[in-house]
């Protein structure tokens, strides 16, 4: 772990996903998994700008070429592009942002630091050719599909 990645009061998460250390239990990078819990839950109450602050500033942890790098990267794009549809009412906006967000997720792994990826991956192919399908789109977190917080706001305003 690298140690501007540490967050030692970030919790396990449900099962096993990419990224917790099962035998030291920890998450190789708590601040990833602290910035996506907070990006999951403030896109599903639909404040994706804040959502993609959370990822955006986490991106800037990890080097080019890294599956880190790159996740954070396609969650950006992803949040993103929902904000551009449904904040903007922007299509070409939605479809130009996905696209490249696809690419950068390709590789992810399916349960990435316990986002499921797949339903990202495929929700985002969906939205290329009916783009109304992220009108309403919540993203699952270890199974669920969790609300932001008062502290998911406040982490989101920290970052400004």
């Amino acid at each position: 772990m690298d140690e501007h990645t540490r967050a030692p009061s970030e919790p396990p998460p449900l099962g096993n996903p990419t990224g917790w250390d099962l035998a030291a239990r920890r998450w190789e990078h708590a601040t990833l998994r602290r910035a996506l819990r907070h990006g999951v839950g403030l896109f599903n109450d639909g404040a994706y700008h804040e959502s993609h602050d959370c990822f955006e500033d986490e991106w800037y942890n990890y080097g080019a070429g890294t599956t880190e790098s790159a996740f954070c990267h396609g969650m950006v794009q992803i949040a993103a592009g929902v904000y551009k549809r449904v904040d903007f009412g922007s299509d070409a906006g939605l479809f130009r942002l996905f696209e490249t967000a696809l690419r950068y997720l390709a590789d992810v792994p399916p349960d990435f630091y316990g986002l499921d990826v797949d339903d990202v991956r495929t929700t985002a192919e969906r939205a290329l050719s009916e783009p109304a399908v992220v009108d309403d789109w919540r993203l699952t977190l270890d199974g669920h599909r969790p609300r932001a917080t008062e502290a998911g706001y406040v982490y989101a305003e920290s970052l400004e």
